[in-house]
């Protein structure tokens, strides 16, 4: 399982610690390793290796 898959698994299981909030298309997390503080991402809940691959009516909610 890849390292966004466990996180989304974590946030699932409600063992995330750095889950935020969860919106229609993905999950806002906070970064692991804070180098600069209050780095966030958003891992979208369809995990593809490239946006591309999303088809385009989610891609288009995602962005």
């Amino acid at each position: 399982m890849c390292l966004i898959c466990e996180r989304i698994k974590m946030i699932q299981e409600n063992r995330n610690p750095y889950f935020v909030c969860e919106l229609e298309t993905g999950y806002v997390v906070l970064g692991d390793h804070q180098r600069f503080n209050g780095y966030t991402l958003f891992l979208c809940k369809e995990h593809v290796t490239e946006l591309r691959h999303l088809d385009k009516p989610y891609k288009m909610k995602y962005f």
